[in-house]
């Protein structure tokens, strides 16, 4: 149902949701919210389809707070591959990667855009 509502919201800049299936409404914001920059998505399983959606349609995502959720190890990695103007990504909590990974722990030392 949200997906339907997204092309009226072209001012859309920041979005707090639940449990979704974020693989079928960030498209639609890809599309026709040009100002977004921050998606707030806490406690959602994660999957290959979200992320690349997610870093597809949304190059110039400031904010990311997907904390409590499941994401596996190569999705973090790919999160800090894609954004370039990420400031903020928030996986505090997450279940099913290891924040101690050393491919993680190296793009999140080198990855200086973010805070």
């Amino acid at each position: 149902m949200i997906p339907k509502f997204i092309s009226k919201l072209k001012i859309l800049e920041i979005l707090k949701i639940g449990q979704c299936y974020l693989n079928e409404i960030l498209p639609q914001i890809g599309l026709h919210c040009h100002n977004f920059i921050l998606l707030s998505a806490p406690y959602n399983n994660i999957g290959k389809d979200d992320v690349s959606a997610l870093v597809d349609s949304h190059p110039e995502l400031m904010y990311l707070d997907l904390h409590g959720g499941v994401l596996e190890n190569e999705y973090p990695v790919k999160i800090l591959k894609g954004f370039k103007q990420l400031f903020h990504l928030d996986v505090r909590n997450c279940k099913g990667f290891d924040d101690d990974d050393d491919e993680i722990l190296e793009l999140a030392r080198v990855a200086s855009h973010i805070q």
